[in-house]
């Protein structure tokens, strides 16, 4: 016989809680519990916890439908192309607002019977991903599992020979694999992300009607790979030097100068040519003239000499053909910024927020934020991390970064005009000043946001380092010494919030540089030694107080002064290597130093005047006359080098140091 248990208000609400939660998510109706509420909770829960959950629930599932009716739209609009004899396979994925692109997979067709499943799969895969993630994928499979199979000898095998057995040849492939650059075995991280893109794959093949059996039983033969320090980065990212990061901001405070003076000069003669056009004055061969005729019948940007001569003959006789003309270098250069301009604007921006290269490049106008923080006007940065969970939101000070802004915003006013939809809100962009292309750019990715390495970007920041004299260094390792530099001064927990990183690992692993674990280890180090010596003295010299100097040197045994070696101490009763604990004796010290303008260090100097004193009560006349008769003498002296407002200073302090010994 089962005796009944009298259920709590608090577990019978969590009970139906739990109850309309399954109820929901099995057949999507409000739940219907045989819980019985006390009065009591349903005076109190308006509505219930019941409810609050299912009403999550049916939002929650609302949002998940919508998503799934994206992923397939984008599905239907993803294709594959084989030519008959499987030399020619291509698939195209489309881009949200922008045009398709379309990658070649043709070294599918090495392996015919895998070709067509294959394809099907990473098609799957690639719906939704960035291209960048589906070249990636598409060079593992390549250099991975199409490579294994022939050097292997297994073009031939079908899907259904997708065994347990395969899956184990591949990976001792991979284990046995030689890095051709580096002479050694593959790193396990390499062989896990290689091994990983055809998981990927047949994880995907398993939607497809055709063959989603055939690739459910291939997948669930995979055996369980565990490479050892496959998320371990040996070394982490390369930083600069403090120095360099200095030398590099007041270069770009020079070339942003620069740069303000030449705005403002072109659009003053931008203005200058408007009032004259405005006036009937169509003399072309006046700079200011042409400039502002450009400006305002070229919208689309400066035409190729072929189009020029065609639509604007008047503007193609005083344009770089002839002796006469203005060059079209110097007229660009009126309109439009280069590559080169935006540099030291990039690199003030990645300097002010630490941001990551790709994300900074691809900032957009809508990703600036104004707002106040304590009464003060801020500008919150955001922008778009793919990688990240979360997008970046960036505090900064408006004072500081807004008259950048604006100046980049008056730099690319017209060129602005010229770029294709998708990056007229871009933040950075160029003009090409050689080539028949009239377009505009953006930095870091091309019409479509395919992030890439931009060879004008590399160019111009190699020309930037060469005008100041810097050495070359790439825009990557900006945020790198920052967020070394914060972990050295601040913590990694700090510097970890500052790099948004929603774990601390990611920056320990990455940002930490091996100087700063060296110096953490001897500040680890250090400490243990200072604790020591607190303990050797009955607290005598205790590190753990800054004793009202924060320059106080923890080193020294006497609070106050400064030692230039606390390890090899002048004393006869101290042991080398070893800190010094000659406390009250550092006056007459030869490695003792005192900063006679400190108020705070000379109120010590006065508390070690009184504790020396003090101390003849407890050590013997003679004694106390050999030990510290010429420490007090030497004080004495030390004491009467201090400014009379200083020492007056000091006095109002209230300190009290232990006695000596």
């Amino acid at each position: 016989m089962t005796k009944n248990k009298k259920r709590s208000s608090a577990s019978t609400v969590a009970k139906a809680s739990m109850l309309a939660k399954s109820g929901t998510i099995a057949h999507d109706e409000p739940p219907v519990s045989d819980a019985t509420f006390p009065r009591r909770a349903e005076a109190k829960r308006k509505p219930t916890s019941a409810t609050s959950v299912a009403a999550q629930i049916r939002r929650k599932s609302e949002e998940t439908a919508n998503i799934v009716d994206m992923g397939a739209t984008r599905l239907k609009q993803t294709k594959l192309h084989f030519s008959n004899d499987y030399h020619d396979i291509r698939v195209e994925f489309p881009g949200p607002d922008r045009e398709p692109y379309v990658l070649d997979l043709s070294f599918l067709g090495q392996a015919p019977n895998l070709a067509k499943p294959l394809a099907e799969g990473f098609r799957l895969y690639g719906v939704g991903k960035r291209q960048k993630t589906i070249m990636g994928r598409r060079s593992e499979l390549q250099v991975g599992f199409l490579a294994f199979l022939r050097e292997s000898d297994l073009l031939h095998i079908t899907l259904e020979e997708f065994d347990r057995s395969l899956w184990n040849q591949f990976k001792q492939w991979l284990d046995s694999k030689i890095d051709q650059k580096h002479g050694q075995v593959l790193h396990p991280k390499t062989r896990s992300v290689t091994f990983g893109a055809l998981v990927a794959v047949m994880e995907a093949l398993k939607s497809a009607p055709e063959f989603g059996r055939l690739a459910r039983v291939a997948f669930d033969a995979r055996p369980n790979i565990t490479w050892s320090y496959v998320e371990t980065r040996t070394t982490p990212r390369q930083r600069l030097s403090y120095e360099a990061l200095q030398a590099i901001d007041n270069a770009v405070a020079k070339d942003i100068d620069a740069l303000r003076a030449r705005i403002e000069k072109s659009e003053q003669l931008l203005q200058k040519g408007s009032e004259r056009l405005a006036a009937g004055d169509f003399d072309l061969s006046d700079l200011a003239t042409c400039a502002a005729y450009i400006a305002q019948n070229c919208p689309e940007g400066l035409p190729s000499p072929t189009v020029l001569k065609k639509c604007h003959p008047e503007l193609y006789r005083h344009v770089g053909f002839n002796k006469k003309a203005h060059t079209i270098l110097r007229l660009k250069e009126i309109l439009y910024p280069t590559a080169r301009d935006l540099v030291p604007l990039v690199l003030f921006l990645a300097i002010e927020s630490a941001m990551n290269p790709t994300t900074l490049f691809e900032l957009e106008w809508t990703d600036i934020h104004p707002g106040e923080l304590l009464g003060q006007p801020l500008i919150r940065l955001g922008g778009t991390k793919w990688r990240a969970s979360e997008d970046p939101l960036i505090p900064m000070s408006a004072a500081r970064i807004e008259p950048v802004l604006d100046l980049l915003k008056r730099l690319t006013k017209l060129v602005r005009k010229t770029v294709s939809p998708s990056l007229k809100d871009r933040l950075f962009l160029f003009y090409r000043y050689h080539g028949t292309i009239s377009a505009g750019r953006g930095l870091g990715g091309d019409d479509r946001g395919i992030p890439r390495s931009d060879g004008r970007w590399i160019r111009s920041l190699a020309e930037f380092c060469e005008n100041h004299g810097l050495q070359s260094f790439k825009l990557s390792q900006i945020r790198a010494t920052i967020g070394d530099e914060i972990a050295f001064r601040e913590g990694i927990v700090v510097s970890s919030q500052i790099l948004g990183h929603k774990d601390v690992r990611t920056t320990d692993k990455h940002y930490v540089s091996d100087g700063t674990r060296w110096r953490e280890a001897e500040w680890l180090g250090n400490a243990m030694l200072f604790m020591e010596r607190w303990f050797r003295t009955d607290g005598k010299i205790d590190p753990r107080r800054r004793r009202l100097t924060p320059r106080m040197d923890r080193g020294a045994a006497t609070p106050g002064f400064y030692c230039f070696d606390p390890y090899d101490s002048p004393w006869p009763t101290q042991n080398k290597n070893r800190l010094c604990a000659a406390y009250g004796r550092c006056p007459s010290c030869p490695l003792a130093a005192a900063d006679i303008h400190d108020p705070g260090a000379v109120a010590l100097y006065l508390s070690l005047r009184t504790a020396i004193f003090e101390a003849q009560g407890q050590i013997a006349g003679e004694a106390w006359l050999v030990r510290y008769g010429p420490v007090l003498m030497d004080l004495d002296a030390l004491l009467t080098h201090v400014p009379a407002d200083v020492l007056e200073a000091a006095k109002r302090f209230d300190v009290t140091l232990p006695a000596v010994e």
